[in-house]
């Protein structure tokens, strides 16, 4: 028997199959779809486990546990294992390679493809982060020489893990970079939103490294011998540029070790100076010859006058050659802060012929109680302070510390709270050192500036009790001009302070407890002063200038003690906020050399009718876009303000 199927036309058959490549077609757009999910969801995860090593080893610092860095490895490892393979996905797929050359669909397979490869190329770098600190753990541990020697041979053993650092960030910014001419899709956004917030911070952090590898091992002495000029910067007796200088020395290193050091009198300095020139005179700034000095003449002690630690340090270089000073190549600043946070690390010193263990809770009271008395011998001025910087400089750098990672954090510390600073005389090496953060120049950023500058002008200590805080508000309008009040408060907080103390040894710091401070309002170079008030009534600026490239409004505050006092300062700054599409403010506020982590609160309000879109302080985003940044000046800050309208 013949068997016979009825009979079907072309187009009924053409009908049949394009049906059939349509399903089979959207039964792999389904399977594509839920493996882009997939893929997706695999990124966040992978992202999840690099972000969480990330937080882990930021918490453990320098000196992680073995633990920890095993946990942030397997992590880091895993999250690069994910990462690959959404790469291979996105690079892999025959319909996204198809969809790759559709509009705005081809920009989101390309962009999803570049996060892909950032994350392999971040997790990389954490890889290689990790091998860093192990590394670090292990000479910490195992060093027998002095932290600058020491400091020179690890940068040369890790230079293979530095290389694929700088690589592997080279590769990631060069696929931001790409993404930047896209359009992406809110998912992307997102993701490419979080890589913005971590690759500025990393990419400084590793430029700082590799100026410190470039520059250390020459700052340090590695191929001849460097010899600084180190000047004990007294902040108890605030100047712009850190404090009064209270001793000065020379300090010698040759391959990472201290190989000479001496400290000397400021007084002697000086004496030498005027013998050698035969009295020479040179004019002081304005407020330092009308409050402090009179008729007498600018020298070494007052040197640091600019909070622009550079240009103090020139100064004080000018003033030391003019006593017939031997050559030097470089200025070390440091403060009573820096002697306090490099006792924390190297622990308690007893001073030889005194008797007495400073520590970070003692050096600076105990530094202070033991200057010259009115009629003391030249000599005992400050005998016990020269005793007390040898002490500390030894147990620094000529000891093994017990953990030399701690002491290079501390250093790194102490250097951004600006306590700790360094001037080379050779412009290439000082480029490295303000590359570094190590500098503490005043800034000129795109944008708008603020520093307060404080003055201490009638030679007392009380920049160690005077407390003070400053409220910035910013008012943008649809010009980018901006209208700034300012208001910085001031409390003498001597009668707590001296309770139970010894009088004389109160009045002998304080005098009879009167603040008189010079304060400065650095602002951009445009800036216009709008009003000025002391304690709520008119008083108007002393001094309008231009100083260290930036707008410079100054004027008296008088503190008797236990008052309080008010300064506020209201100043306009054209064109100094982003209008071309939306709106974006950005402030960098600086903190003054030598000074205490002044408390500050700032408050933008965008142009009338826009809304505030993000906020990111310090690089990191501040969630819920608060009305008040509530912050200090422990160190520089950032401010920057999205708004749209």
């Amino acid at each position: 028997m013949q068997l016979t199927f009825p009979a079907i036309s072309r187009g009924r058959l053409g009908r049949w199959l394009a049906l059939g490549l349509v399903l089979a077609a959207g039964c792999y757009l389904a399977i594509t779809a839920v493996r882009l999910l997939l893929v997706y969801r695999e990124m966040l995860t992978a992202e999840r486990r690099l972000v969480s090593a990330e937080t882990l080893l930021r918490r453990e610092g320098l000196a992680p546990s073995p633990a920890a860095l095993a946990q942030a490895e397997a992590g880091t490892a895993a999250a690069a294992d994910g990462f690959r393979s959404a790469g291979g996905f996105f690079g892999g797929d025959p319909l996204l390679s198809v969809l790759a050359r559709v509009p705005w669909l081809g920009e989101q397979v390309a962009t999803a493809g570049d996060l892909a490869a950032i994350g392999y190329d971040a997790s990389r770098i954490g890889l290689a982060g990790v091998s860093v600190l192990r590394a670090l753990s292990a000479t910490s541990a195992d060093g027998k020489g002095p932290v600058g020697k020491e400091l020179i041979d690890f940068m040369q053993a890790v230079e293979p893990q530095t290389a694929e650092i700088r690589q592997s960030l080279a590769a990631v910014r060069e696929r931001r970079d790409r993404i930047a001419g896209r359009h992406s899709a809110p998912p992307l956004a997102s993701f490419v939103e979080r890589v913005d917030e971590r690759l500025l911070p990393l990419e400084t952090s590793f430029q700082r490294y590799e100026s410190a590898r470039t520059a250390a091992p020459e700052l340090l002495g590695q191929e001849r011998p460097m010899t600084y000029l180190v000047l004990g910067l007294d902040n108890t007796e605030l100047l712009p540029g850190g404090g009064i200088v209270g001793v000065y020395g020379l300090v010698t290193f040759n391959g990472g070790r201290v190989v000479g050091r001496s400290f000397h009198e400021v007084d002697d300095l000086i004496a030498r100076w005027q013998e050698r020139t035969g009295g020479e005179y040179i004019e002081p700034p304005g407020p330092l010859k009308r409050y402090l000095l009179r008729d007498w003449s600018w020298n070494f002690a007052l040197a640091a006058w600019s909070p622009d630690f550079p240009a103090a340090a020139r100064q004080a270089l000018f003033f030391y050659e003019r006593a017939g000073a031997p050559p030097v190549d470089g200025v070390i600043g440091m403060d009573f802060a820096a002697l306090e946070g490099l006792l924390a690390v190297a622990g308690p010193r007893e001073i030889e012929g005194y008797g007495i263990t400073v520590d970070a809770a003692n050096v600076t009271e105990e530094t202070l109680l033991r200057a010259r008395r009115p009629g003391q011998a030249q000599e005992e001025s400050h005998a016990f302070a020269r005793a007390v910087a040898a002490t500390v400089l030894d147990g620094v750098f000529n000891e093994q510390p017990a953990r030399w990672d701690d002491l290079l954090e501390a250093l790194d510390g102490l250097a951004t709270a600006k306590h700790l600073y360094l001037y080379a005389t050779e412009p290439r090496l000082q480029d490295a050192v303000r590359d570094l953060g190590w500098a503490a120049e005043v800034k000129a950023p795109p944008g708008d500036y603020l520093m307060l500058v404080d003055a201490s002008v009638h030679s007392t200590k009380l920049n160690l009790v005077v407390e003070e805080t400053a409220q910035l508000a910013v008012e943008l309008d649809w010009t980018g001009a901006a209208r700034h009040t300012l208001d910085v408060s001031y409390r003498n907080g001597l009668p707590e302070w001296a309770r139970g103390r010894d009088p004389g040894a109160v009045e002998r710091l304080m005098g009879q407890g009167f603040y008189g401070d010079y304060l400065r309002v650095l602002a951009p170079p445009a800036a216009q002063l709008v009003d000025l008030r002391l304690n709520g009534g008119s008083a108007g600026p002393e001094e309008i200038a231009l100083e260290d490239g930036k707008a410079s409004f100054g004027r008296y505050v008088a503190l008797p003690a236990g008052a309080q006092a008010e300064a506020r300062f209201v100043y306009d700054v054209p064109a100094v906020a982003g209008v071309s599409s939306g709106g974006e403010y950005k402030l960098l506020v600086q903190k003054q050399p030598g000074s205490a982590a002044l408390p500050l609160a700032i408050t933008v309000r965008p142009p009338e009718g826009a809304r505030v879109v993000s906020m990111w302080l310090d690089g990191r985003r501040l969630e819920g876009n608060p009305p008040a940044v509530e912050t200090d000046l422990s160190r520089d800050r950032e401010l920057v303000v999205r708004y749209e309208w």
